[in-house]
């Protein structure tokens, strides 16, 4: 009876019949407590279930594990990791939702065994970094199992993320406003039902280096009226997720979210940066309120795989020298900015695309002398 319960609760605000219905919620702490408006978010591996592109914009190796306590007992518990390859980063993860074992009744009333239900994904992504913009894609393997029923499926996601600057009175990111843009869970059905696609809009914007707000529109594509009956699909299907977090020299943070047309729910949730010794990592908790169901609450634990603990202090002064190495970009001089690069790395090593940059312009530096050899070999033949 809790299942069918559950079934139905999630079938609830869909214009369509979909099956893994499961694949519709959330993963992270952080963005469950900011109403999971996380589809332009960047530097977070939570990303790999919101927008792939995402995976793109991470900086170092990273490792996540969440629990997440949902109404009528059931449970989803998910694994992330990701390491660069190439110009980008691979993402794995696997996400299991889960109710204890209830029992089997026959027609008679009579107990004959214990029910399992279990569903669960397994995804490989990668987010690729153009300088310009992120793109990424994933596949899942959707598998199910309800007592002696086994189902299994493929899905795929396609995302874009384009990070831009958007001006603000206060000291900020040198890109503070990322919009995103993914389809999700395109493949196969579940058994006879299609999977839960979706198509997700966001962005997500810096005023400050301690305070950012986003906001996402996802609009289910189960069936073709999702996307053009707003007098019944837009209703039930259209939701509008918003969220906003709070920091203090990066070490708590302060978060809240609203979710509309989604149970018309209040999220919220805390989060602390924790460095011992040489190990450093994150504890993010959030809750939200369900109503009549009763509240659900997660705990996500994420590890930074990386050598050099870098500080709030240590990434202040790194996008110090980062901006003032654009500066000397811009007025051409290119040992200066070069030098200003170095220092961001020194700070911080894990800076995006740092190496990237310094390469670039050693070899516009390199071609600008070739060009005055070239020149002045001209003048003398003349």
């Amino acid at each position: 009876m809790q299942l069918f319960a559950w079934e139905t609760l999630q079938a609830a605000g869909t214009a369509g019949t979909s099956g893994a219905d499961f694949l519709e919620l959330g993963i992270g702490s952080r963005a469950l407590s900011m109403g999971e408006a996380f589809t332009a978010e960047t530097n977070d591996l939570s990303v790999i279930y919101y927008n792939p592109a995402g995976l793109g914009s991470m900086s170092h190796p990273m490792l996540s594990v969440m629990h997440q306590e949902l109404i009528m007992d059931s449970r989803l518990e998910n694994i992330n990791f990701c390491y660069p390859v190439y110009k980008g980063f691979l993402g794995v993860s696997n996400t299991i939702f889960w109710v204890p074992p209830f029992d089997k009744i026959d027609i008679n009333g009579n107990k004959t065994g214990d029910v399992v239900f279990m569903n669960g994904a397994f995804t490989v992504g990668y987010g690729y970094d153009l300088e310009f913009m992120y793109v990424g894609a994933s596949m899942k393997y959707v598998y199910q199992k309800i007592d002696t029923l086994f189902i299994n499926s493929v899905a795929f996601d396609l995302g874009v993320t384009k990070g831009m600057y958007m001006y603000s009175p206060f000291d900020a990111p040198i890109r503070n406003l990322h919009l995103g843009l993914a389809i999700l869970n395109l493949g196969s059905g579940a058994k006879d039902n299609p999977l839960p696609r979706m198509l997700r809009m966001g962005l997500a914007y810096k005023l400050t280096n301690w305070f950012g707000i986003n906001m996402d529109f996802t609009e289910d594509i189960i069936s073709a009226s999702d996307l053009y009956d707003f007098s019944y699909g837009f209703d039930e299907s259209f939701r509008v997720n918003i969220g906003a977090e709070v920091s203090y020299l990066d070490v708590i943070a302060l978060r809240a979210g609203y979710q509309v047309n989604e149970g018309n729910r209040l999220t919220m949730g805390i989060g602390f940066n924790y460095v011992i010794q040489n190990v450093a990592f994150n504890i993010d908790t959030s809750y939200a309120d369900s109503g009549i169901f009763g509240p659900t609450y997660s705990i996500t634990m994420s590890f930074k795989l990386i050598p050099k603990i870098v500080t709030y202090e240590d990434r202040i002064e790194a996008q110090s020298h980062y901006k003032m190495g654009i500066k000397y970009f811009v007025a051409n001089d290119l040992e200066a900015a070069i030098n200003e690069f170095k220092l961001t790395r020194d700070y911080d090593p894990y800076y995006k695309n740092i190496d990237r940059k310094i390469e670039d312009l050693r070899e516009i530096q390199n071609l600008m002398q070739e060009n005055q050899k070239l020149e002045e070999e001209i003048q003398k033949q003349q």
